[in-house]
């Protein structure tokens, strides 16, 4: 069912979830495709009412993390994405010789886009991200993706895991301090955020001294840096579901010794979530969808089930998936709640997804 019609449409749930402090009848009046009242005041209305009994209202969640080229043509990966409910998606780097994808600003899921990433030259480098070297060629980077509407900058900070040797990256710091600091620095006056792929301490700590707001994957890190993470109110996308996808081997890459190593990242990668977690970083559902063994759309809930499993919270799960999410986009007035002003991307689900967020991958109703 469509909300962006013209009629008017109240719509009655059992409970709403994502609704802030409000507490009243779980109604929302929708109206030209955004929420226009809640509770008492969406009964008043006086529009035609939608009865969704037994049922919770939810916003429809977003992924903080995909690769729109890998696992699938864009267009074919936003339908994905939209068939499996998501709000919005954040693509984080692709080849050079790609076209940046975009989505449609009416229809779900939005698309924020960082387009190449910003990476090292070299044998550091990274194949989804411009080889640059010097601060001045990261700042005219950021300048040139301001100028192409890029929503983010991603830095390539680390390499990647070493799937051989667990605990260790390649190419453990790819870019120097100056480069990371001009890049935060144009991004500022360009008013985007940067986040950073980083793994392993040395990098992290690197990207966190250079203004980063953002640490995507952060494998291998220690208390003291999760919790300067959670003093600057740094977002993590931790993307267990990543490892997770390599040990379910789907093509038969990996002999068992090996599949033994990627088991002992994950088990490391979920002590530390759960560290975060307890340490109050602000973890941000980001999947890494596209990835190997990772489909858009249902990567969102791998990761969310990821971290159920080793025992986060499902409310925090939750906020997660949508609130903070959607403020890490920037989308905070637009998505990843149920108020005044936010558009009517919504799920009715047969339970409270506060109290489990995989209610949330078989809504019995939707809007979209």
């Amino acid at each position: 069912m469509s909300t962006g019609a013209a009629q008017p449409l109240c719509l009655l749930a059992a409970g709403l979830a994502g609704a802030g402090g409000f507490s009243g009848p779980a109604a929302v009046l929708v109206d030209r495709g955004r929420v226009r009242a809640l509770g008492q005041e969406a009964l008043q209305a006086g529009a035609p009412r939608r009865e969704l009994a037994g049922l919770w209202l939810s916003p429809a969640p977003l992924d903080a993390h995909v690769h729109l080229h890998l696992g699938g043509t864009p267009a074919a990966n936003l339908a994905a994405s939209r068939a499996a409910g998501l709000a919005a998606v954040r693509d984080l780097g692709h080849q050079p010789r790609l076209e940046t994808p975009r989505g449609e600003n009416q229809q779900p899921p939005l698309v924020q886009a960082a387009g190449p990433g910003l990476g090292a030259q070299g044998p550091g480098g990274s194949w989804l991200a411009q080889g640059l070297r010097g601060p001045q060629a990261f700042a005219q980077a950021v300048a040139t993706r301001a100028q192409a509407r890029a929503g983010v900058i991603k830095l390539f900070a680390s390499g990647l895991l070493d799937f051989a040797r667990p605990g260790q990256v390649l190419h453990p710091l790819t870019l120097g301090r100056e480069e990371m600091r001009a890049a935060v620095a144009e991004a500022g006056r360009a008013g985007l955020r940067v986040t950073a792929h980083a793994s392993g301490e040395q990098a992290v700590r690197a990207a966190l001294a250079c203004g980063v707001q953002g640490v995507e994957h952060g494998f291998f890190l220690g208390r003291e840096t999760l919790q300067e993470m959670a003093a600057r109110g740094v977002s993590w996308s931790p993307t267990l579901a990543a490892v997770q996808a390599h040990i379910r081997d789907t093509e038969g890459r990996y002999d068992q010794a090996q599949r033994g190593r990627l088991q002992e990242i994950a088990r490391r990668q979920a002590a530390q979530i759960r560290l975060g977690a307890a340490l109050g970083v602000r973890l941000v559902l980001g999947s890494d969808a596209g990835s190997y063994g990772l489909p858009h759309g249902q990567a969102a809930f791998l990761e969310m089930a990821a971290w159920l499993q080793v025992g986060v919270a499902p409310e925090l799960v939750f906020r997660a998936a949508t609130s903070r999410p959607a403020r890490a986009l920037g989308l905070e007035s637009e998505l990843g709640g149920i108020f005044p002003g936010a558009r009517a991307w919504l799920l009715a689900c047969h339970g409270d997804p506060r109290q489990d967020p995989l209610h949330l991958t078989r809504p019995a109703w939707r809007s979209f």
